[in-house]
């Protein structure tokens, strides 16, 4: 009864009133069906269950912060286990599971964001969000503070309701998404100490390859195009992105398999419409990154998608 009883959400914490019956996480072959507050697109728990979340996906972003104890969460082929304090950001469609059996506290954010998805400044930090994006005092301790102010803002407007509560919460977590664009130019500035000309030249090359990433493009190429010699370009690039510029295309590539499986095109042209030479390299680099083999994933998705109509 006491372990209940310490399991209870507190008030303050509760969802708002006009969430019905069917306000709840269902998954469905690993596909979560979101249902949100009357016509938002936002919903934040206070969540203490000492039970996991078996490996789902949705449309939404989801941020966890851990509040108390920890948290092992499981996203494509990477594991995190968040300590108290952690921001783990998890992007759109990528499939994900929480492991635990022990009671902890911790918020969970699910935040519908396709418009600023398909958008021109998403571009620029695409790369830091193709895996799921952890913010603490360790890994960035430049924008941390600020970030965990900001989602806690997002809980204040939401649990009381005030006036223009869901209009707030997209803005500050745009403010997120800015924060993670400082994080990226402070990286190159402290490393290279020149960040207006380095980042604008790099970020036009994101956009160019988010245009032609079905191209033949070279590392020695994407270097001509910054204007870096291949040396200098190597080392800004995986300063501001995190990857090689050869992972980041393979990854891009992907995203955009990822989409085309949803389609009727085979898996053999979906391998060269992406950008890849052959299929035997398409479906390596494909099970290397998603843990699912193309065929699989094309199987996953389909039957979630004929579930949810």
């Amino acid at each position: 009864m006491a372990e209940e009883k310490i399991r209870e959400v507190p008030d303050k914490y509760k969802q708002p009133d006009d969430a019905d019956s069917s306000f709840a996480r269902i998954v469905t072959n690993s596909k979560e069906r979101v249902y949100y507050t009357s016509s938002s697109h936002i919903r934040i728990w206070y969540n203490n269950q000492t039970d996991g979340y078996d490996i789902h996906s949705h449309d939404a972003f989801e941020i966890c912060i851990c509040i108390q104890n920890n948290y092992e969460i499981h996203v494509s082929n990477e594991v995190y286990v968040l300590n108290e304090g952690d921001i783990l950001i998890i992007p759109p469609h990528t499939l994900h599971e929480y492991i635990n059996n022990h009671y902890g506290v911790r918020f969970i954010y699910l935040i519908e964001m396709n418009q600023f998805y398909k958008s021109h400044d998403y571009k620029t930090i695409e790369p830091l969000l193709f895996n799921a994006f952890l913010c603490n005092e360790k890994t960035c301790p430049d924008i941390y503070h600020k970030v965990y102010e900001l989602f806690m803002e997002m809980n204040s407007v939401y649990f009381t309701n005030s006036n223009f509560w869901e209009t707030t919460v997209y803005i500050k977590m745009y403010q997120v998404f800015a924060e993670i664009a400082k994080h990226s130019e402070n990286v190159v500035k402290e490393e290279t100490g020149n960040t207006s000309q380095s980042i604008s030249r790099i970020n036009a090359l994101l956009r160019y390859v988010d245009i032609n990433y079905a191209e033949d493009i070279s590392t020695e190429q994407a270097a001509e195009y910054t204007g870096f010699s291949k040396y200098h370009f190597l080392r800004l690039f995986k300063l501001q992105t995190g990857y090689t510029f050869h992972d980041y295309l393979t990854l891009k590539r992907i995203r955009i398999a990822e989409d085309l499986l949803l389609t009727d095109e085979s898996v053999t042209d979906i391998a060269f419409q992406s950008g890849f030479n052959t299929l035997p390299s398409f479906c390596r680099a494909f099970k290397k990154y998603t843990n699912y083999s193309p065929s699989e994933y094309k199987k996953l998705r389909m039957s979630t998608i004929e579930n949810d109509n």
